[in-house]
């Protein structure tokens, strides 16, 4: 019989996501979701969806700016 093949780990670093547009309200946004606003790119830290007022640099417990 045939030996079981074996996942082989990867040793390339893996690149982070792109960054995602722009912010908007409305939208449902996951964790690790990159975004664009105000110049600044950021990080989704929490799921939620956007609503006036928590735009990222407003709500750090929502966004990490990266």
């Amino acid at each position: 019989s045939s030996p079981t093949p074996r996942p082989t780990p990867t040793t390339t670093p893996t690149t982070p996501p792109a960054p995602g547009g722009s912010w908007t309200t409305g939208r449902a946004y996951q964790v690790g979701d990159q975004v664009t606003y105000g110049g600044a790119t950021y990080r989704c830290r929490q799921a939620h969806t956007a609503i006036p007022g928590w735009e990222p640099p407003n709500v750090p417990a929502l966004w990490l700016q990266v």
